[in-house]
């Protein structure tokens, strides 16, 4: 896990060095101070139930705050989210469905 954006003396974007007093990377240009909003632990649940659910998983996997147990553990939790939405939207859909055909859904 990364201690912070410049550990080591590099970037943690790029990977190129960065010089303590740089405040901004020199070479991509990405904030030395502090990690995005997104890469928070916050900022991936709040991503992941309110606007992205599966696709979050990008955030989750580039994220150099979160240890790779984390990473393993926030992938099975938006797989089952993602899995259990896709089950509720299917059944509103069947019940939809058998309502506009005429039957009798229970």
């Amino acid at each position: 896990m990364v201690e912070g954006p410049k550990a080591g003396g590099l970037c943690w974007h790029c990977r190129k060095p960065a010089a303590p007093e740089d405040n901004f990377c020199r070479f991509c240009g990405k904030n030395l101070t502090g990690f995005p909003w997104y890469y928070q632990h916050w900022g991936i649940i709040a991503c992941a139930l309110l606007a992205l659910g599966p696709f979050s998983l990008i955030l989750v996997w580039r994220s150099p705050l979160i240890s790779r147990p984390a990473q393993w553990a926030y992938t099975l939790s938006i797989g089952l989210l993602t899995y259990y939405v896709a089950m509720q939207c299917y059944r509103t859909w069947l019940v939809l469905h058998s309502v506009m055909s005429g039957m009798s859904a229970f």
